[in-house]
C-alpha cells in the first residue's frame, strides 16, 4: 500500500482500528467532482474511507494548516510566483498540478510553499467539497490539533472537521444521528473550545452551494476590512503591532 505522506502512513493504523482503509476514489458511492468558488468543475480524491452501516464516510487527512485560496486559479497564480522565486524559471504553460509537484520536490521551502498556496491544502477547496458531498459522508481529519486561530477560522467557515484523536467521537455522533439521536460535538483542546453547529441534513445541494458561496463572500468582506484597517493605520504612521 502506498501513501502520499508520512502523516497518512502514521494515520493508517489508527483509521484501520476504526474499520477504515486506504481509498483514493469516491466512486461508486459518490462523485469526485465539485465546483470551487469560481464555479470551475474540479475532481478530488479522498485519502481513506470508513464503512458504516448507514454508508461510507470518506476522509481527507491533513497534517498542517489550511491556506485560504478561494479558487484553483488563485492558487495557481500564487504557486507560479513561488516557482519563479525558488526555481528562478518561467512557469509558463505549467498546470497547477505540475507547479505543486515541482515545488513539493524542491526542498523544504518549496514544500512550505505548497502548504501555503496549493489548492489541495485550501480551506475553501475542502469547504466546497463538503458543501457538495455533505459532511456526513466527507470529513476533514487533522493529524493533530490546529492552532487556536486556525481552529476558529475553520469553524467560522463552516467546515466540519476533527482530529485523529476526536475522530471516533465524531463517528459515534454521525451514527447516533442516523439512528435519530442527534447530540452535540465539541472541539476541545488545551487552548480552545468550539461547539460545532450542525445542519439538520434537509438542505438541498443548491442550498448547500448557496451557503458555501455566502461563507466565501463573508470571508472576503472580513479580509477586506482587515486590509483596509491596516492600510489606514499605515497611512497614519502607526505600526501594526
Amino acid at each position: 500500500m502506498t501513501y502520499d505522506s508520512k502523516a497518512e502512513l502514521t494515520a493508517a493504523s489508527v483509521i484501520a482500528a476504526l474499520g477504515g482503509r486506504r481509498c483514493t476514489s469516491f466512486t461508486p458511492h459518490l462523485s469526485g467532482y465539485y465546483h470551487d468558488a469560481n464555479g470551475e468543475a474540479l475532481e478530488a480524491k479522498p485519502d481513506f474511507v470508513i464503512e458504516r452501516p448507514h454508508g461510507p464516510i470518506f476522509l481527507d487527512l491533513k497534517a498542517g494548516a489550511l491556506n485560504s485560496h478561494y479558487s484553483r486559479d488563485s492558487s495557481r497564480a500564487a504557486l507560479a510566483a513561488e516557482y519563479i522565486r525558488l526555481r528562478h524559471r518561467c512557469p509558463d504553460g505549467m498546470s497547477h498540478s505540475e507547479l505543486s509537484t515541482a515545488l513539493y520536490n524542491a526542498g523544504r521551502s518549496g514544500y512550505l510553499a505548497t502548504l501555503d498556496h496549493a489548492f489541495n491544502h485550501s480551506l475553501w477547496k475542502l469547504r466546497a467539497q463538503q458543501s457538495q458531498l455533505g459532511w456526513r459522508q466527507f470529513l476533514v481529519c487533522f493529524e493533530k490539533n490546529p492552532k487556536p486561530a486556525d481552529a476558529k477560522r475553520y469553524c467560522d467557515a463552516g467546515l466540519v472537521w476533527c482530529t485523529l484523536k476526536s475522530l471516533p467521537q465524531l463517528l459515534i455522533r454521525i451514527e447516533l444521528e442516523a439512528a435519530g439521536i442527534p447530540i452535540s460535538f465539541v472541539h476541545k483542546a488545551q487552548k480552545f473550545v468550539f461547539e460545532v453547529e450542525f445542519d439538520n441534513g434537509t438542505a438541498t445541494q443548491l442550498e448547500m452551494r448557496q451557503h458555501f458561496l455566502s461563507a466565501v463572500a463573508s470571508n472576503h468582506r472580513a479580509v477586506a476590512e482587515i486590509h483596509a484597517q491596516s492600510a489606514a493605520e499605515e497611512a497614519e504612521g502607526r505600526l501594526p503591532f
